[in-house]
């Protein structure tokens, strides 16, 4: 037998054979049971078996098995959720209506923006010696949670509602966060479209005519609205409104330095620094012009408890509506209820006297099945008419009461001046001044318009 001598490498993934010269060649089972003896079972070369028996080459290292190398498994990679991927890779704008091709990316609190899938481990190998050799994991996914959003069985879940943004630096890694604000440098126009936000909104442009701005929090617009949609759930400031006749503003709170032929919504409070002309504003709490020589003139003005401002009209004598007191849609509510108070407890009585009918016929044991049917019906009617009919007194009373009580909480404040023209009404009774009115405050006393002088001491004292 051939003398042999084996080199197997330190991870036992290569296996050497050297041929020793001691006159006896060598052949292929001599060597496939030197190779078994010394534990080298996988990943044996026939080839150099081959070429050692038939050109033999003494003191030579021939690599005789090389193992099977582990695999590297996939990467981690994120999976964005559908419609977040589809508006991150952008759509077909040729179809779309251009004042809707805002790049923003909203979502809910609660949404699943992305799922990160984990590295997976790859095939195992196999070292000379045949034993396994276990795969390697891919990489793990360079990752950064930024502001408003978490990680949940490997899931990344929205914390508010907001603006979706995500970027990769260059070594790879991805940064997620949900915003709850959001930034325009420019204009409300076609370059930027419609603007629907559910958080904080800062506008440093104009709204151009005819597009829509939203925004659920704040609102900050730094240029002027023109004849545009422009609504917040929260307190807004705006530069300037000119409406035009056309569009709408909305706020729970509303200051600007003025507002031309608009039309006005706020929940509570419109403050305005220079002027009101010609608009239609509707506030759920007071209307103030603030500035000296600030005025309104034009238009109707309808607050709940005061308008304020230096001057009311204007010396060309222009119908200048200042309406306070309850607002229009709470007595429509209360006419509404009495006229259906009225008809349910007509229908009422009508169900009323069938019932009677009905249970002096179940008495006298007369009732056939469809009329026993019938009674029963009838007398859910009657059940379900009674409590709405207890429902509607109670609100009607409630509404009653705040009219009743806001009576002496609403004013009329002409700091300086209240031209003729000028229509004052509180609470339904109307005073047309009929010639200028200064520093006076108008306020309802026993069902009629009295007025007093205005001082400002005492009015910013409370002294009403």
């Amino acid at each position: 037998m051939a003398k042999y001598e084996i080199k197997i490498s330190e991870d036992a993934m290569v296996a050497s054979l050297k041929l020793i010269n001691d006159g006896r060649p060598p052949t292929i089972n001599e060597i496939e049971e030197f190779l078994k003896e010394k534990g080298v079972v996988h990943g044996i070369i026939n080839e150099v078996m081959q070429q050692i028996v038939s050109n033999p080459k003494y003191d030579k290292d021939y690599t005789i098995a090389y193992g099977t190398p582990p695999q590297v498994g996939e990467d981690a990679k994120i999976i964005f959720r559908e419609k977040i991927e589809k508006e991150i890779n952008d759509i077909d704008t040729s179809k779309i209506d251009m004042k809707e091709v805002s790049k923003l990316i909203i979502v809910n609190r609660g949404d699943e923006l992305a799922e990160i899938i984990p590295p997976t481990r790859g095939k195992d190998g196999k070292n000379v010696k045949g034993e396994i050799v276990e795969g390697f994991l891919g990489k793990e996914l360079k990752l950064k949670l930024g502001k408003n959003v978490y990680l949940n069985d490997n899931k990344i879940i929205s914390n508010i509602d907001g603006k979706f943004v995500t970027s990769q630096d260059r070594s790879g890694e991805i940064y997620i966060d949900v915003l709850d604000e959001h930034k325009i440098t420019g204009n409300i126009d076609y370059s930027t479209g419609n603007i629907r936000f559910p958080g904080k909104l800062y506008i440093n442009g104009d709204v151009k005519a005819g597009f829509v701005v939203e925004a659920k929090d704040y609102l900050e617009i730094k240029g002027v609205v023109e004849s545009a949609n422009v609504i917040c759930q929260g307190d807004a400031y705006v530069f300037g409104i000119k409406g035009a006749g056309k569009g709408i503003v909305k706020a729970k709170n509303l200051k600007c330095n003025y507002i031309e032929n608009s039309y006005i919504e706020v929940e509570d409070t419109l403050i305005v620094s220079t002027s009101i002309l010609n608009s239609t504003i509707k506030a759920g709490k007071n209307v103030v012009v603030e500035g000296k020589n600030g005025r309104i003139a034009g238009g109707s003005v309808l607050a709940t408890k005061l308008i304020e401002s230096d001057i009311l009209g204007s010396v060309m004598h222009v119908r200048t509506i200042c309406e306070v007191g309850i607002p229009p849609e709470l007595n429509q509510e209360l006419l509404n209820l009495e006229s259906q108070l009225t008809l349910d407890t007509e229908n009422l009585k009508k169900i009323s006297s069938i019932l009677t009918g009905l249970r002096k016929l179940k008495d006298m044991d007369k009732l056939d099945e469809q009329r026993l049917e019938y009674y029963k019906k009838s007398l859910n009617t009657f059940k379900v008419l009674l409590d709405d009919i207890e429902r509607m007194q109670e609100r009607i009373r409630e509404i009653k009461t705040k009219i009743q009580d806001s009576k002496g909480e609403a004013f009329i404040i002409a700091r300086d001046i209240a031209y003729p023209g000028v229509e004052v009404i509180i609470h339904k009774k109307k005073f047309v001044p009929t010639k200028p009115l200064t520093k006076v405050i108008f306020q309802l006393e026993d069902e009629e318009i009295i007025l007093r002088g205005y001082k400002a001491e005492t009015y910013k004292q409370g002294g009403k």
